[in-house]
């Protein structure tokens, strides 16, 4: 008895008291904190549109490849495709345009097939695009007014085939040009930066003034180029 008695008051006076003298209590999780972690693991993982992430972007990767045929075996009565200028020699700007339209093909299916259509279309990649589509247009009038733009000799066009794809890309009358090489890095650059933004955030990236500002001024340095150089007697 004197044992027991012993034993429970050591145990009332080893056990924390508060200041009130009461026993602490167990905290409890928050009513709100359920509803809380429901909503962020649904932020995480939204709700599937028409097919699901891997199915849409395998849908994505197919429309690429499609466009990509289309583009390579579709030709002028010369033979010439897509990417190539009248004389032959692949054009970076075109192939630039080409790599931006195939970048937004891809995002928006994708995104609309897994969690619906994007809720805007960012203000920069309609000036991006529209950047891409003005300087291949000047540049074609660039090779008219100056003669370019008629079919090139035969030995001209030996010349050219003997041209890997990029080296005719990034020269300009057999001469290496800075200011090509300028423009497709930066695309480059910039369609890698738009990507790995679409694989974090799942959304289209609205592109930083100043990569816009950057591109454009490539751009401006490549048709500046292309112009000195269909300046010189052919």
């Amino acid at each position: 008895m004197g044992g027991g008695r012993i034993d429970r008051a050591m145990a009332q006076t080893s056990a924390p008291t508060t200041a009130a003298g009461s026993q602490p209590q167990t905290p409890t999780a928050s009513p709100s904190a359920a509803p809380a972690a429901a909503a962020a693991a649904h932020a995480k993982e939204p709700e599937v549109y028409i097919v699901g992430r891997w199915g849409a972007f395998s849908i994505a990767i197919g429309f690429l490849v499609a466009v990509l045929l289309l583009t390579l075996l579709v030709k002028s009565k010369n033979g010439f495709n897509f990417f190539q200028s009248p004389d032959g020699a692949v054009s970076v700007s075109k192939v630039q345009v080409w790599m931006w339209t195939m970048t937004l093909i891809f995002s928006y299916v994708y995104l609309f097939l897994w969690q619906g259509p994007p809720d805007k279309f960012p203000d920069s990649l309609w000036e991006l695009m529209g950047i891409s589509a003005l300087s291949t247009g000047t540049a074609r009038y660039i090779a008219s007014v100056t003669g370019k733009a008629q079919p090139p000799t035969e030995e001209a066009k030996a010349t050219i085939a003997k041209q890997r794809w990029l080296v005719s890309m990034l020269s300009d009358d057999g001469q290496p040009s800075m200011m090509r090489l300028q423009l497709f890095g930066w695309t480059i650059v910039t369609i890698f930066l738009f990507l790995m933004y679409l694989y974090k955030n799942r959304a289209l990236w609205d592109v930083p003034t100043t990569l816009v500002i950057l591109m454009g001024i490539s751009h401006a340095g490549y048709l500046g180029d292309k112009g000195a150089a269909a300046a010189k007697p052919n």
